[in-house]
């Protein structure tokens, strides 16, 4: 198993409902192809994880890649040989940190959240904020974070895609 995180940046301005849309696409694709994850949005840059079979993250993360409301996507880290998945709970969620008290909920502090855009270049900011947030996130939702066996990787509601 293979674990991807990356950063995309949107080229234009999208609204909350249509990113859930497409998350909730990606959730039900990701489950056909055994790949779970997690994102978070704040000020249009994505920071995203995908776990699953290489074959499978490869493929999604170049159609991320290829996608034209996406640029500047980087990976930001790679690691093969994953042993367990970190983001197993859902095949793909969602969550909005534009909001200061969202945020300050999640990670705890403001000051990160002011320099977001450059911070969310170095892998170690970003794997962490991704965890945080997916943390926070199962708890709020009463998912278990470790999903295993039959509720791993599942499709979340749009009430699972925290906003505020």
């Amino acid at each position: 198993m293979i674990m991807y995180a990356f950063r995309s940046e949107l080229k234009s301005i999208m609204s909350y409902t249509v990113m859930q849309d497409i998350c909730l696409l990606s959730a039900r694709n990701n489950k056909k192809w055994n790949v779970t994850g997690y994102m978070v949005e704040c000020g249009g840059v994505f920071l995203q994880a995908l776990e699953g079979p290489e074959e499978a993250v490869t493929s999604i993360f170049r159609k991320v890649a290829d996608d034209p409301r996406h640029h500047h996507v980087d990976v930001l880290l790679s690691t093969d040989g994953v042993a367990r998945r970190q983001f197993g709970a859902w095949a793909m969620n969602l969550m909005f940190l534009d909001d200061p008290l969202l945020w300050r909920r999640v990670v705890g502090s403001l000051s990160p959240y002011d320099d977001f855009l450059r911070r969310s270049q170095d892998p170690i900011f970003a794997l962490g904020l991704l965890s945080l947030a997916y943390q926070f996130a199962c708890s709020a939702t009463s998912v278990d974070p470790a999903a295993t066996g039959l509720k791993r990787g599942r499709v979340p509601r749009k009430r699972h895609m925290l906003r505020t």
